[in-house]
């Protein structure tokens, strides 16, 4: 039991979530990428894509987005800034 409790965790499960979402605010539209690894499969050993697993609980699917395409600007203030380096440009400033 403690050895199926031990792989249940460690498994990399497929999940249900979308794999691009767009949210709008009025005319502003924001795209996001679901995000995804490439890791070993423990059994073929074959490079496969695999999303986030919560990890308190083994059965629960989870998400991770990043923003691929827009911006959000409310009164004047832009929150959100999509590319790469955006988190690094954020960081940067406080």
């Amino acid at each position: 039991m403690t050895q199926d409790l031990k792989k249940m965790y460690k498994t990399m499960m497929d999940d249900h979530f979308p794999s691009q979402m767009t949210i709008s605010f009025g005319d502003q539209v924001l795209v996001y990428r679901k995000r995804a690894w490439k890791l070993p499969d423990e059994k073929s050993g074959q490079v496969i894509e695999k999303g986030l697993r919560y990890g308190e609980n083994p059965g629960q699917e989870a998400a991770l987005y990043e923003l691929v395409n827009g911006n959000l600007v409310i009164g004047g203030c832009q929150f959100i800034e999509a590319g790469e380096d955006s988190f690094q440009r954020s960081a940067k400033k406080t």
